[in-house]
């Protein structure tokens, strides 16, 4: 039977694959680059993290699909207002799905 894979190769031996370390964990602070800020609010109460992500500057998207319809609305007033008042802006992804990004950072 023919072998395709080792046909023609002279080292039919597989070498070891070399490990790269992987790079170190970096703690956010403040100051630093703005990373992206994924959330997905259970209930009303979540809304208050995520404006304090808004307060620290952060872009964030928000994941709507875990509440229901009227939790969501009222999740949607508030972080709208919150963003609105920070100069902020807000745009809709996809269904259930929003970005908020701070002062001087285009939404569309």
């Amino acid at each position: 039977m023919f072998d395709f894979f080792r046909s023609g190769r002279a080292d039919t031996k597989r070498r070891p694959r070399e490990e790269e370390p992987l790079p170190e964990r970096r703690p956010y602070a403040k100051g630093n680059s703005s990373p992206m800020q994924i959330r997905r609010p259970r209930s009303f109460a979540d809304v208050e993290e995520i404006i304090d992500r808004f307060k620290d500057g952060l872009t964030v998207i928000v994941y709507l699909n875990e509440v229901n319809a009227e939790t969501s609305a009222r999740v949607i007033d508030i972080l709208s207002g919150a963003i609105y008042a920070l100069n902020g802006g807000m745009a809709e992804l996809q269904k259930d799905m929003l970005i908020f990004t701070p002062d001087g950072v285009d939404a569309r």
